[in-house]
């Protein structure tokens, strides 16, 4: 989660339904210690501080203290309802990701797969895929990669955000992909989309991406 263009980013669980289009979050008590050092060091219209288990947040313009008491899951509604909470991604590490780019090129496809690309910026690199013979060839078609072209993947796909904000941006939770799209994310019981790896090792990213075959 992050509030406010600030750049902080704190875990949370949401509630399904969004509050003027914003997220509704808990946090846990490690998750609120974190909310409450940063406001206290960021924000000099708004003081925050544990009063035994509650957190208490103080506006200074209005000089009124709000106590926030955890809830029977152990976890703190900071800000719920009431701050421009969105989902967001870790921060990334860009310089790595563009090492990752500057080498998609040089991917080639190992025997069965092909490969696939999106049209976004009409420079975009090809990644190999396996495609499911089955269901044939078609733009919706949902390519499968293994993790080394997956990295990459990912990596193409926040310089593609960065670029074009707005656009589905990825982060890795262990050796899950989440694809998180900015523009759903208002919608009430929207979340990120999990791309698990698969019992032949390959992650099947993107299954609504316009993806087509790219020339060799």
């Amino acid at each position: 989660m992050t509030v406010a263009d600030s750049g902080a980013v704190f875990p949370a669980v949401i509630e399904d339904e969004r509050w003027n289009g914003f997220a509704r979050p808990r946090f846990s008590r490690a998750a609120a210690e974190a909310v409450v050092a940063w406001l206290t060091d960021c924000h000099g219209a708004i003081a925050a501080a544990f009063d035994g288990e509650a957190v208490a947040i103080t506006e200074n313009a209005a000089d009124r203290a709000e106590r926030i008491e955890p809830g029977a899951d152990g976890r703190y509604p900071i800000g719920a309802g009431a701050w421009e909470w969105e989902l967001t991604t870790p921060a990334a590490d860009v310089a790595a990701e563009q090492t990752l780019l500057a080498g998609a090129y040089r991917l080639a496809p190992e025997a069965g797969e092909v490969l696939v690309k999106i049209n976004a910026t009409g420079s975009d690199p090809g990644f190999p895929a396996q495609v499911d013979p089955v269901s044939g060839w078609s733009r919706s078609g949902t390519p499968r990669f293994r993790p080394d072209v997956a990295v990459v993947v990912v990596a193409w796909l926040n310089a593609c955000g960065r670029q074009y904000p707005g656009a589905t941006v990825a982060y890795w939770e262990g050796n899950t992909i989440m694809l998180l799209d900015p523009l759903a994310a208002i919608q009430d019981g929207y979340m990120p989309t999990q791309v698990v790896l698969e019992a032949d090792g390959r992650y099947a990213i993107g299954a609504d991406f316009e993806w087509e075959r790219a020339k060799s």
